[in-house]
This record gives structure tokens, sequence and C-alpha cells, in this order.
């Protein structure tokens, strides 16, 4: 009587323990491929202008269920390397230098394309439904754009080679699933391992723009028996760090010789000169290194005087006295 006691005990105990165990839930749907390419700007003006490029991304994601469909949620995220800002992103030069540009996911730039765990909460939302099959489950192959932004009005953006390298700790794959022919709707908190390295690059050329105003002497009064006098200005904008020196040359009536500049009307001819100085001792020319005047830009417009002066001399018919000088600048 005893042992039938223990024997039935026994198979009790066995049977409870089958109640309270079960296999552990497995991911169906999986994406085993996801690539971005390079975004390449290009040589870019962020002194001035914006300058736009794309990149391209795919994925290939799978039902491994033979029998079932599965529905779901996938999320892909670009956070950012060494956790850094994302509002905007910034690239490195060699030595540290920064400058600003922004990943979107829509042609018009208004999405961030960000990530689902920090920055931008704005990742790549992606709904799938993959049938189940006998010989696997269905595969889906997708692609979307990624859209870049190098950001205008960078001033001080030094010119020189700029990166940006996201590694595999700098992406992220989530898959959220349940049967059916409906998307959950929202992004796993889980990621799946698969990650989709990329390079964002850019380059920011050397350049220089200069704007000129007139110098008039305005109206003389009588006869040229005293020097006269006036001043215009240069605007010059070089990219920061740049160093540059504006020259201007002998004038459309000068024969090629700074010091012959003349204004004329028909025949007639006032001679004058321009100088770096107020003293209006050094005369402004166009070789450099001799009589040019030199400076560094800053990405900002510099403001430079030119000192013009009409010395005494015979005066000749009235009326409106012209030359033309072109400004260089060299860098």
């Amino acid at each position: 009587m005893n042992h039938t006691l223990l024997r039935c005990c026994a198979a009790l105990l066995l049977i409870g323990f089958g109640l309270f165990w079960h296999k552990p839930a497995q991911a169906t749907i999986s994406c085993s491929s996801t690539a971005m390419s390079a975004l390449a700007f290009g040589n870019v003006d962020p002194q001035s202008s914006q300058t736009d490029s794309t990149a391209n991304f795919t994925y290939t994601c799978s039902n491994n269920d033979k029998k079932n469909t599965y529905s779901a949620t996938i999320c892909f995220s670009i956070g950012e390397p060494g956790g850094g800002p994302t509002n905007p992103r910034q690239m490195k030069d060699g030595s540290g230098d920064l400058l600003n540009f922004q990943m979107y996911q829509d042609p018009a730039r208004s999405v961030v394309w960000g990530s689902q765990f920090f920055g931008f909460l704005t990742p790549l939302v992606v709904n799938v439904t993959l049938t189940g099959t006998s010989s696997g489950g269905s595969t889906i192959n997708g692609a979307a754009t990624l859209y870049g932004r190098v950001l205008a009005n960078q001033t001080t953006a030094i010119p020189g080679s700029y990166s940006d390298v996201y590694g595999s700790v700098d992406s992220a794959v989530t898959i959220n699933q349940q049967t059916g022919g409906t998307a959950p709707g929202s992004c796993s908190a889980t990621q799946t391992g698969s990650t989709f390295p990329f390079t964002v690059s850019a380059t920011v050329l050397k350049k220089c723009t200069v704007t000129a105003s007139t110098l008039n002497f305005g109206n003389s009064v009588g006869l040229l028996t005293s020097a006269v006098n006036a001043t215009t200005t240069l605007g010059v904008q070089c990219s920061n760090g740049t160093p540059y020196n504006v020259g201007l040359d002998a004038g459309s009536n000068g024969g090629g010789n700074i010091n012959a500049r003349k204004m004329v009307l028909g025949a007639n001819s006032i001679a004058y000169q321009l100088y770096q100085n107020s003293a209006r001792t050094t005369v402004w020319g166009n070789t450099v290194g001799t009589n040019t005047v030199a400076g560094t830009g800053n990405g900002n417009s510099q403001s430079l005087t030119v000192y013009g002066g009409v010395p005494a001399q015979v005066t000749p018919p009235a009326g409106t006295y012209n030359d033309t000088i072109t400004v260089t600048v060299t860098y």
C-alpha cells in the first residue's frame, strides 16, 4: 500500500512540473541585411550657402515562421558618435574644427532621421506584414533615402576636410512584432544586433569675395590749385583663417602704371592716386608682397579703407571725369 502511494505522488509531481515549463518565445521576423552608403557632400561653401546630398539605405527582412503571418514595426535608429550633439550634428576636421550638418528622412528636409534612444527621437519607422509559407516564410527588400544638408551661414568654418564616422554602436535596428496583418505601430526597446555603419564627409574650400563702393572726389570749386581728398571702402570676406592680399590695378587709363592713374573726359584728364594710409604716403598697387594690403579672413566681411587724392594741377575743362579700378583678392 505504501509503495503504491509513493508511485502516484511521483507521477503527480512530474505532471506538475510539466504544467509550468514552456519553451521561450522566439522572434520570427528578422532583418539580416541592412546597409547605408556614404553621405558625401563634396566641396561646400558653408559661409554663404547650404549644400545638400543623399545616401542610399537598404534592408532585407524575413518571416522565419513557415505557418503564420506576422506584422512588425521596424525602427532604424541613427545616433551620434560619442554621444555628440544632434541639433545640429557636427563633422570634425583633423584639428577638431566643427562643421554643422543634419540628416533627414524626407526630401523637404523637415523630419530628422534620429534615434529612438536619445537626441531626436525620430528613427525611420517601417511597418511590414510577412506571411508564412511552407518554404520558410516570406522576405521583403526595402530601401530608403537619407537626405543630408550642410547648413549655411557658418562664417567661422575653417577650410579643410571634415568627416563624421558612424560605427556599429551608432546605428540600431529594433523589431516589434505580433501575429496577424496589423503592425504594432511602436518601436521595441530591444535591439536586434543588426547595424548599418556609414561615413559622412565634406570639404570646405578656401574662398574670398570682395565688394567695392564708388570713390567720389565730389565737385571741385574753382581751379585745382590744392589737393582734393576722398575715401571709399572695400568689403573683403574670406573663409576663416585664410590669408589674403588685396590689390588695386592702374585703372582703365593708367597704361598699367599705378603711378599714372588718371580720370578722363574725352581727351582731357585729371591725375589722381590711391593710398593705403590716411597720410597718403603709401601707394596701393597690385604687386603682392610689395604694395598690396594683406589680411587674414575670419569668415565675415572685413572693411578696408581706400584713401584717394587728387594733387594740385592744371585744371582741365569742367565736366565729370571717371576711371575704373579692378580690385583683385589673392588667397
